[in-house]
This record gives structure tokens, sequence and C-alpha cells, in this order.
């Protein structure tokens, strides 16, 4: 009795229980990635660029190689990649990939290649998905649903709706309009039963018939496609664009960008008057002590700059000046950003956070911001400073002082 929800699923066991399994239906995936990668304009294959420190390749396989109903996978490599995908499937270990066999020019003759393949182990209804290497991010449910699907239609593919307005043209005029509802943009996977598969590409092949996906090898045998919604994360690195969102969505930071945090306080001075923020001078409020003028914003700036390029706190750096009697915050400013330059980078933005009770600061910060803007040569709409009181849970919140926050991006000249 305990055995019954093993033995219903026992297509998830197939890899370790055969005898159980014998006669199930297995899913089989063919990954495509004989591509040239014409469109992408780069010197290197774009399934071996990098992308959050792994290539591009790797999260294809990834998805199939995790998912419990996937059995094995074939992958369709040209000669130019072949090393070097060997090397990624070795180097993570992905053990449902049975076979690395060589493609066409096209995607129609490297799929034809990736069935040939499956001819003496893929059964009549076994189901074979068909995948882009090109599309690193297809959901588990994306995998999922387009199997469901498959099994109860035969054959299935994941898209996208088309959300803008479409138009068909001829050489020089709009021809009509075409009503977006009706349109689907298919990604993958694209999955058939593999008699199904084989019926078509037979067709095809007497027919002399091309295609560019096989949902249009399918529709040419009159096959329904069904079809799935795929997740947005599943789309095609065709351009460089698109592979900047790819590194966007994993979280990977360009080698021209650097980020610094800085931080910074102060107490006041009450025998003193005269508060310096942002090089910006209060005359009628209290001075904070320090061996400078004590700008506590430009001081957090300074460190948040340093930071960035691997440098020192305002303290250590500054020591010098201070003891020839530098005391202007935006003399130090001027000498970190001057270093800055000469490592190839400029200020991209600023943002700035202020822990105090008095000054308040929301009522002047468009001071302080053009302030900044004139002293670091950075525009205000790339300036962003917020304030707090801390509820008075601190020092700073009850008016004994100022603490300052800032965090910095730096990009390339």
């Amino acid at each position: 009795m305990q055995l019954y929800p093993i033995l219903k699923n026992c297509q998830y066991l197939f890899a370790f229980c055969p005898a159980l399994c014998q006669n199930a239906p297995m899913n089989h995936a063919i990954i495509l990635a004989a591509g040239q990668s014409q469109r992408m304009q780069s010197k290197k294959d774009k399934l071996l660029l990098s992308a959050g420190g792994k290539p591009i390749i790797y999260y294809s396989l990834t998805a199939f190689n995790d998912h419990p109903q996937i059995n094995t996978i074939t992958i369709v490599v040209n000669k130019i990649n072949k090393n070097e995908i060997e090397k990624i499937i070795k180097k993570y270990h992905f053990r449902k990939v049975k076979m690395i066999i060589l493609g066409g020019l096209t995607r129609q003759k490297s799929f034809m290649q990736g069935l040939k393949s499956l001819g003496k182990t893929a059964d009549p209804s076994d189901i074979i998905l068909v995948h882009n290497a090109a599309n690193p991010l297809p959901s588990e449910k994306d995998i999922s649903e387009v199997i469901k699907k498959t099994q109860k239609t035969g054959a299935c593919v994941c898209g996208h709706y088309i959300t803008s307005t479409v138009k068909e043209v001829d050489d020089d005029c709009i021809i009509k309009t075409h009503d977006r509802k009706r349109l689907f943009a298919a990604q993958t996977p694209q999955a058939a039963k593999y008699d199904i598969f084989k019926k078509a590409a037979n067709y095809t092949q007497k027919k002399h018939f091309n295609f560019t996906d096989e949902a249009m090898l399918l529709e040419a045998i009159s096959q329904k496609v069904a079809y799935i919604e795929a997740g947005e994360h599943n789309f095609k690195i065709t351009t460089q664009g698109d592979y900047l969102k790819l590194k966007a969505i994993l979280g990977d930071i360009p080698a021209n960008f650097r980020v610094g945090i800085g931080q910074d306080s102060h107490e006041f001075d009450d025998k003193k008057q005269g508060l310096y923020l942002g090089g910006l001078l209060l005359k009628d409020k209290p001075k904070l002590k320090a061996n400078s003028d004590g700008d506590v914003i430009l001081h957090t700036v300074f460190n948040a700059i340093s930071q960035a390029i691997g440098g020192s706190s305002l303290g250590f750096e500054m020591d010098k000046e201070c003891k020839k009697g530098l005391k202007n915050s935006k003399n130090y400013i001027k000498i970190i950003l001057e270093k800055i330059h000469k490592n190839g980078f400029k200020l991209n933005s600023l943002g700035i956070m202020i822990e105090a009770k008095t000054p308040k600061i929301d009522p002047i910060s468009h001071k302080i911001k053009k302030s900044l803007s004139a002293t670091l040569g950075l525009s205000q709409n790339r300036i962003g400073i917020t304030a707090t009181s801390g509820e008075e849970l601190t020092a700073f919140g009850q008016g004994l002082g100022i603490q300052c926050f800032a965090i910095v991006s730096l990009v390339k000249i």
C-alpha cells in the first residue's frame, strides 16, 4: 500500500529503479547549441559568454538536468564549441547528458540530427523536448507544463503573448493590423511524442519543407499543437541587449561598475556656530566638532568613493593634509575625485541618508543637492537625499550630533 504513490509516478524513479519502470514513457531533452551567434556581434560563441559567473549554456543545461521528469539530455553542438561544452558538462557534473552530437548550419538540420540520435533509445510514446540553449532561463514550471500538455495532446510549445500592436507591411506601407490577442511569440521548450516528431520529420524531408521551429514542423502534418504561457525570464539571447538583460536578472555586476558605502558622524559643538552640510554653510546652526570644517556629508561621500576603488577611510587618507592645515572638506573631495579619475572612473550616482533631530533636512535638501552637484560635478537628478530622526532612539535622533551614510556608484570613463 505504501508503494502505490511511488509506483504511480515511477517515471521519477527510472534512473534508480529501471526494473519497476521499464514500460513507463520517458522524457528526452534535445538541447540545440550548434548556432553561429551571428546576430550577437560577439567574437566568442554566445553560449560560452559569462553571466552570473557561469557560461550561458550552464543555465539551460541545469534547468533540464535538475528537472525530476527529464530522463536524458542530448546536446547538439558545432565543431567550434564542442570541446568547451564537453568541459562544462564534466565540470558541473551534468549526469543526464547522454549524447553530444554535431549539428548542422540551421536549427532544422540540428533538430533532425538530434531526433535521429534518439532512434535506438526513444519509444513511440516517449516525449521529446527540444530546447534552444540560447534560452537559458526556462522555469521548472515551463518544462513541467509542456510535458503535461504534450501527454494530453501529443504536442506543445511555450511562449509569450504579444503585447505590442503588430502591423503587416510591404516595401512601402502598412497592409493591415493584426489582432494581437491571437498572436503568440514562441519560445522553447517545444515538445511532441517521438512517433509524432518522427512522422513530421519524414514528411518534411520528402516535401523538402523548411521550418524555423519544431511547432512549424508539426503544423505541416496538421498536428494540433497546444501552448502554455512561459515564465517572464524565458527569452532567447539574440543581441547584446538580451545579454545585458540576462546579466541583470542574474545580478551580474559589470566590470566597468563599482559601488562603495561610506559612513561618518560628529557631535555638535555648542560653543561655535556655522554648520557645513555637503558644502552648504548654515551660519545659524551649531558647528560639528572635527579637525576640519566637520562637513559630515562630504566626509561620508569621501569614504564611500574611496571604498569603491579599494581605498582607505578619510582619517587615514587625509591625515597628512590635515596636519598641513587643510581644513576645507571640499579639498578632500577634490583629491579623491582626482584619484578615481586616474583609475579610469567617474561618479555615476550618489545616495545620502542622514540621521539627525536638527536641522530639518527635507526643507533644505534641494540646497544641499545643488551644492553637492557643484562640488562633485554630478547632475542633481543623480543625487538622492533622505533623512530620519530615528524616533529619537540614538544620540543623533536626540539632537546631540549628526550621522550620515552614503552609497556611490562609479562607472568607467
